[in-house]
């Protein structure tokens, strides 16, 4: 059984939250069906792990802040980030775009970052096995520490992140993921 949740990740700087991310690629399962289903995640097989369509909007974001006794709450929300890579062929970007807009219109305070050409699992799985830069981890980093300008600073001077994987199994995994 399903709980009615989402999973959120809360930064704290001293005593006040900076940032409340909420990690939910799917923001409205409604609308992914026919993407998964012609993906290989076949409507039925879908339907039933999810217990009927019905469910699809419980567990579906942008759909439950239109709810009018959640609402209200909206506005209140720490600002909300969301990050999404353009090549992303699990989740389209389109999803992210729509959910942005859903919870600006609903009062959030919320930016949606795009990545050009990153796939799904570019992001958090081989950009930091790549080492170097790595351009999520540098806008997370700039996030939490908005208001502390040395942070910021000692991080625009840290060494490189060393690598962790060759090149050439990173291009293999990204070739052969299902996601």
């Amino acid at each position: 059984m399903f709980t009615d949740q989402l999973l959120c990740n809360m930064y704290m700087s001293k005593d006040h939250l900076l940032t409340l991310s909420i990690h939910v690629c799917r923001y409205n399962l409604l609308e992914l069906v026919d993407h998964f289903h012609n993906r290989g995640l076949y409507r039925s097989i879908f339907l039933s792990i999810m217990e009927g369509e019905e469910s699809l909007k419980i567990f579906s974001p942008e759909i439950k802040i239109q709810d009018p006794h959640i609402k209200e709450s909206i506005p209140l929300l720490p600002p909300i980030y969301l990050y999404h890579g353009t090549a992303d062929y699990s989740i389209p970007s389109v999803a992210s775009e729509r959910f942005a807009e859903a919870l600006k219109k609903a009062g959030a305070s919320v930016e949606l970052i795009l990545y050009d050409g990153k796939t799904h699992t570019d992001l958090f799985l081989q950009d930091p096995l790549r080492g170097g830069k790595d351009d999520l981890f540098d806008h997370v980093v700039s996030v939490i520490h908005s208001n502390d300008k040395d942070a910021v600073a000692k991080g625009t001077t840290a060494a490189p992140r060393r690598r962790f994987v060759p090149e050439i199994l990173l291009q293999m995994a990204r070739k052969i993921s299902p996601f």
